[in-house]
């Protein structure tokens, strides 16, 4: 089989990907802070309070987290401090990204929510691994986390019946999910999402977190290996039972054993129907 077999205008796919409405300024503002690594929190609180409705949210957000306080929150610097500048940026995404995300992608055997819901809890997964591996993780990795899968939305669009039949033999005939959808449609929906991230204006740390989540070995980037983790622990959280193998080399590249692993998924797990809410799960 060869990509020339699949019955889809590669020029149309990737201009579906660039047609998405962009981010707000001040969250592109945000992520490229965030991305320095050398950030100070007042820069980020003074990003955001230039945008009302974001603080208000980030507002609701942060007293959310702090029900237990004493003193309400009132200000974005407030905010910032509460959630942490990662969390914002990841929030920001959100309330962007989730409004478009909610929608049912069949194409992927997804109901309405399910991407969405799949996306946070990847988010919430990527905050715990950055509390429990050895590695430092990147703060921006909750951001490439929320937006790991993006690539489906579009790509979902184009899944005919026809070309879920070419899939489907591609599959039949050895290729994992991933490589099928690279014969088929050229292009596979983490690459996608990467033209989706970098049409936003987004860091490259997190197009490549996003473009390489199931082949972190593929790019040197540490935001890599902590995004293919939070996808398959994100899998354990949507299905407590469900058991998942991380590739060879990952947790020892994160400093994370597998029993740590299955902690943080533990953790994960009761922690995710709090989060739930915030991000406008449904």
């Amino acid at each position: 089989m060869n990509a020339t077999y699949g019955p889809i205008d590669l020029d149309d796919l990737i201009t579906n990907a660039n047609e998405l409405a962009p981010l707000p300024a001040s969250t592109v503002r945000l992520a490229s802070l965030i991305s320095r690594h050398d950030y100070d929190l007042h820069e980020a609180a003074e990003i955001v309070s230039y945008d009302q409705a974001l603080t208000m949210k980030l507002l609701r957000a942060a007293n959310s987290a702090a029900e237990a306080a004493e003193s309400r929150i009132t200000t974005a610097d407030d905010a910032v401090f509460r959630l942490g500048a990662a969390q914002v940026l990841t929030l920001c995404v959100a309330s962007s990204v989730g409004p478009i995300a909610q929608g049912a992608v069949p194409g992927y055997g997804l109901a309405e929510g399910g991407l969405w819901r799949h996306s946070v809890a990847a988010a919430r997964a990527s905050e715990a691994l950055a509390s429990a591996c050895r590695t430092p993780i990147p703060p921006e990795t909750f951001t490439a986390a929320l937006l790991h899968d993006i690539g489906k939305l579009v790509m979902g669009r184009f899944l005919s019946a026809e070309i879920l039949d070419w899939l489907d033999r591609a599959r039949g005939i050895g290729f994992t999910a991933l490589e099928a959808e690279t014969q088929v449609l050229q292009v596979h929906h983490g690459e996608l999402g990467g033209i989706i991230a970098q049409h936003w204006g987004l860091p490259m740390s997190i197009v490549h977190g996003i473009v390489h989540h199931h082949h972190p070995e593929e790019h040197p980037e540490v935001i890599c290996d902590a995004v293919c983790l939070a996808n398959l622990a994100a899998k354990r959280i949507e299905a407590p039972n469900a058991v998942i193998t991380p590739q060879a080399g990952l947790l020892e590249r994160l400093g994370l054993s597998a029993v740590e692993l299955d902690e943080l998924c533990d953790k994960s797990i009761a922690r995710f129907d709090e989060v739930k809410g915030r991000f406008g799960v449904r």
